[in-house]
C-alpha cells in the first residue's frame, strides 16, 4: 500500500471519529452538543409534535384518547398488567405462568412444583435413624435394594434394622412425594374447604408414609377422630420404631398442643445425634398389628403394598382389595399409589378394573358409579322373574304330578303318621300347637313372603366412581392383563402404560448416600446388576464424592388411582339408577364442561413449528393424539404449549388421531412368544447348571437328547480325550464310521 492511500485512509477514519463525537442520532440527541459548522444531510433534528407521529400510526380517536391521557398525567396512562390487580398481586395462579392461563386450563392443571421434604423430618433421619447404621454396610444394602427393584419390580417389606434404614434411605423420599402429589390432587378436586377426613388409614411397607405426607398436606391445626397404619409385614416392629420417631416431628401428631418449641429445645435437638427411645413416644396415629375389620373409613391410603409376588398376580390384588373396600365407609375416598413400572401400572389396572367392572357396561358413557356387588348388603337376585318360556299351565300341571308322587311314595312306605297319632293321643287344638315365645308381647311374627318379596335385599348399596387419573369407566386402552407380557423380547409391537413423573428436592442424607462408589456410578441398564465394569481408578474417583454433575433433585415415576365411594342412602341409589337407566337411551356425547370428563394428557407434549400434538386418554376410552394447531387460537394454542404430562385438557382441539389398542390376536401372539421364551430360558438355565446334575438318572432332565449332546461336546473338548485320540491312528475329529 502506498503512502498516499494511507494518509487518505487516517484521514477518513479521523473524520469519522469527529462526527461521532460531535454529532448523534435524533433521538439521542443533545442540546450542550452543537455543530461546529459541519451540516450533513443524513444528520436530522426531529421538529414534529407527538401528535403529528402518532396519527401516522394510530386512528384519530387513539390519538386524541392518548393526547388527553398525557394531559390528565402520567400516572393515569401507566403500563399495567392485566393480571395483576392494583397492588400487584395476580388475579388467578400462584405464579406468572399460571396467570396466562385459561381458567379451565389452570382448573384442570396438576400441582408441578418440586416437592421438599420438611426440614425436620430429613434431619431426624440423618442424625436419629441413619446415624445408627454403618455408612458402607447401608449402601450395600441400598444397591442390592436397587437392584432387586430393577429385576422383580415389586417393593419388598422390610424386617431387620438394617433393610428398614436401607429402605428409609432409598425409598422413602419419592414415596412420600408421590403419595403427596396424589392426596394434593384429591384435595383439589374435592375442594379445599371440603376435604377433611375424619378417619384415615394407611397402608404400606414404609414408616407411615401415607399419615406423614397428609400431616403436612391438612397442617398443624388438623386433629381427626382417628388415624391409623398398618405397615404391611410379619416382621415390622423396626419399621414401627422408624414411623414413631418420623412421626413425632409433625406438630398435629403432639398431644402436647401447637406450642412451638423454645429456642433452647431446638439447640438441644440439633446438638443430639443418635438413637432415640421410640417406646416414650406418643403420637396420634396408632400403629397396627393387622389389618382391622370392622372398622371404616372416610380415607383409606394404600401404597406399593398390593402385590407382594408377581406370579401371585391377579389373586394377590383381588384378596386385597376386597379386604380393603370393605373398610370404605360411603362418601368416602380410597387412594392406590404404586411403582411407575409395567407391574405397578398393571396392579393398579387390575384393581380398577375389580371395583367397577368396565365389562359389564361396554357401551355406557360418562362417570356414573358403577355397582360393588361383593361390598353391598343387598345382593341382585338373578332368577326375580319366571322364565318366559314356562306358562301358568306348565306350573299347574307340574303341581299336580308332584302331589300324585308324594302321595304315592306315602302309600308305598305306608306312612300315615297324623292318623296314628290322633288315633293314640287324640287331636291338637291350635293353643297346644302354639311356642312359649309367642305369648310375648315383644314377640313378632313375620310374613314370610313379604320377607322374601322385600325390596331392600334386591338392591345394591355399594357403588364407586373413579376420580382420578381416567377421564371415564370404560376398559382401560392400555391394559393387557398381566405384567409378563412387558418381559417378551424381540417383538415389533410398542406396549405403552399409563405413570406420571414427579420431581423432589434432594435432603442431605440421600447426597451422602450417593456419594458411595457404587450409587454414585450412573444406573446401567444393560448390565445385570445396573452398575457394569467400571476400573479401580474409576470407582476410586467416585468414591467420596458423588456423581460427577449430579443435581440436587430427582424425579420419580408412580401409578395411581383415585376412587369415591358414592353415598349409600335411598335418594342417591335412586339417583345413580336413573343416571344409568337415561344413559343407556340416550347416546348424546359426555358435557364438557365436567371436570370429570376432561382428557388426561397421558404423554410428554410434542412440541413443534406452530402446532402441539398431545397424546390423551379421551372420554370415550381411547388413547388419541390430538392437534392444537396456533390457528386454532391464541389461548388454546399459548396453553397447549404450557401444559405437562398429568395435566387435564378442557380446550378444543383441530384434529384428532386414535390409536387402536393391542387386540386378541396380538395376545395370542405374544402369549406364545412368551412360552417360548420361557422354555429358551430353562434351556439355557439347564446348560449352566448340567455339571451338577452329571450322574443323576435321566428323569432329572427336561431334555435327555439335549443333555447327552451336551455331556458329548463336554467330551470331545477335554485334554484327555484328545491326548487319548493322538495315540490312534484315525483322528476321532475326522472319523466318520467307516
Amino acid at each position: 500500500m502506498s503512502l498516499s492511500r494511507r494518509g487518505a485512509t487516517r484521514a477518513r477514519s479521523a473524520l469519522a471519529t469527529i462526527i461521532r463525537r460531535q454529532h448523534t442520532l435524533p433521538h439521542s440527541q443533545s442540546p450542550k452538543r452543537a455543530s461546529q459548522g459541519l451540516d450533513y444531510e443524513f444528520v436530522k433534528s426531529e421538529d414534529r409534535s407527538r401528535a403529528e407521529i402518532l396519527k401516522n400510526y394510530l386512528s384519530q380517536e387513539q390519538v386524541l384518547s392518548h393526547l388527553e391521557g398525557e394531559e390528565d398525567g402520567p400516572s393515569q396512562f401507566e403500563d399495567r398488567s392485566p393480571f395483576r390487580n392494583e397492588d400487584g398481586s395476580l388475579i388467578k395462579g400462584n405464579n406468572a405462568l399460571e396467570a396466562r392461563l385459561d381458567n379451565r386450563t389452570l382448573q384442570g392443571r396438576v400441582d408441578h412444583s418440586v416437592t421438599a421434604l420438611p426440614s425436620e423430618i430429613a434431619k431426624t433421619i440423618q442424625n436419629n435413624i441413619l446415624s445408627t447404621t454403618i455408612p458402607a454396610k447401608l449402601r450395600e444394602r441400598v444397591v442390592s435394594m436397587y437392584q432387586n427393584l430393577q429385576k422383580s419390580q415389586i417393593q419388598q417389606a422390610p424386617s431387620s434394622e438394617l433393610d428398614c434404614n436401607a429402605h428409609i434411605a432409598g425409598l422413602f423420599l419419592q414415596d412420600y412425594s408421590h403419595v403427596k402429589q396424589v392426596l394434593g390432587e384429591l384435595r383439589h378436586r374435592v375442594g379445599h374447604d371440603q376435604f377433611n377426613p375424619r378417619r384415615v388409614l394407611d397402608i404400606g411397607y414404609g414408616p407411615a408414609t401415607g399419615v406423614v405426607a397428609l400431616n403436612e398436606i391438612m397442617g398443624p391445626d388438623w386433629v381427626p377422630e382417628e388415624k391409623d397404619a398398618y405397615i404391611v409385614g410379619r416382621k415390622n416392629n423396626e419399621m414401627k420404631k422408624r414411623a414413631k420417631i418420623i412421626l413425632s416431628r409433625q406438630v398435629n401428631e403432639n398431644f402436647s398442643g401447637t406450642g412451638e418449641p423454645s429456642e433452647h429445645q431446638v439447640d438441644e435437638e440439633k446438638e443430639y445425634v443418635g438413637p432415640i427411645d421410640a417406646k416414650r413416644i406418643q403420637i396420634r396415629t396408632k400403629l397396627r398389628d393387622s389389618m382391622p375389620v370392622t372398622k371404616s373409613y372416610d380415607l383409606i391410603i394404600v401404597h406399593h403394598s398390593l402385590l407382594t409376588r408377581e406370579y401371585n398376580f391377579p389373586n394377590d390384588v383381588d384378596e386385597k382389595m376386597r379386604m380393603i373396600l370393605n373398610l370404605l365407609a360411603p362418601n368416602g375416598h380410597l387412594v392406590l399409589v404404586e411403582r411407575g413400572n409395567s407391574v405397578g401400572f398393571e396392579t393398579i389396572a387390575r384393581a380398577r378394573q375389580l371395583m367397577i367392572r368396565p365389562e359389564n357396561f361396554p357401551h355406557e358413557l360418562g362417570k356414573i358409579p358403577r355397582p360393588y356387588v361383593s361390598g353391598s348388603s343387598g345382593k341382585p337376585q338373578h332368577l326375580k322373574k319366571e322364565d318366559t318360556m314356562i306358562n301358568e299351565d306348565d306350573v299347574e300341571f307340574e303341581k299336580e304330578m308332584l302331589a300324585k308322587l308324594d302321595l304315592e311314595e306315602a302309600r308305598e312306605q305306608g306312612i300315615n303318621l297324623e292318623t296314628e297319632l290322633d288315633s293314640k293321643f287324640g287331636k291338637l287344638n291350635e293353643e297346644e300347637m302354639k311356642f312359649d315365645e309367642e305369648d310375648d308381647p315383644n314377640f313378632d311374627v313375620l310374613d314370610v313372603e313379604a320377607a322374601v318379596s322385600d325390596s331392600s335385599l334386591e338392591k345394591i348399596d355399594y357403588h364407586l366412581k373413579v376420580i382420578a387419573p381416567c377421564p371415564h369407566h370404560r376398559k382401560c386402552p392400555l391394559q393387557l392383563g398381566d405384567p409378563k407380557y412387558y418381559k417378551i423380547p424381540s417383538h415389533k409391537h410398542r406396549l405403552n402404560f399409563c405413570s406420571f413423573s414427579k420431581i423432589m428436592e434432594r435432603p442431605d442424607y440421600t447426597m451422602e448416600l450417593k456419594k458411595g462408589k457404587k450409587l454414585a456410578v450412573k444406573w446401567d441398564k444393560n448390565s445385570v446388576d445396573g452398575i457394569g465394569t467400571l476400573r479401580r481408578s474409576e470407582l476410586k474417583k467416585l468414591g467420596g464424592k458423588g456423581r460427577p454433575g449430579g443435581r440436587d433433585t430427582e424425579d420419580g415415576s408412580y401409578s395411581y388411582l383415585i376412587v369415591e365411594r358414592s353415598n349409600n342412602t335411598e335418594k342417591s341409589i335412586a339417583q345413580i339408577n336413573n343416571l344409568r337407566d337415561y344413559s343407556n337411551s340416550d347416546n348424546s356425547p359426555v358435557g364438557k364442561d365436567d371436570i370429570n370428563n376432561w382428557p388426561r394428557i397421558v404423554r410428554t407434549p410434542d412440541k413443534l413449528k406452530k402446532n402441539v400434538k398431545l397424546t390423551v386418554c379421551s372420554s370415550e376410552g381411547n388413547i388419541e393424539t390430538w392437534q392444537i394447531p396456533r390457528s386454532l387460537g391464541k389461548q388454546a394454542y399459548h396453553d397447549a404449549r404450557k401444559v405437562q404430562l398429568g395435566d387435564l385438557w378442557a380446550l378444543d382441539k383441530k384434529a384428532s388421531t386414535k390409536r387402536s389398542p393391542i387386540s386378541n390376536e396380538v395376545k395370542s401372539k405374544l402369549d406364545t412368544l412368551y412360552k417360548t421364551q420361557k422354555k429358551t430360558f430353562k434351556k439355557e438355565q439347564q446348560r449352566k447348571v448340567w455339571r451338577k446334575k452329571v450322574g443323576v438318572s435321566e428323569s432329572e432332565f427336561d431334555d435327555g437328547f439335549l443333555a447327552t449332546e451336551m455331556m458329548a461336546s463336554k467330551l470331545e473338548s477335554s485334554r484327555s480325550y484328545r491326548k487319548q485320540g493322538k495315540r490312534l491312528d484315525t483322528n476321532p475329529e475326522e472319523y466318520e464310521g467307516k
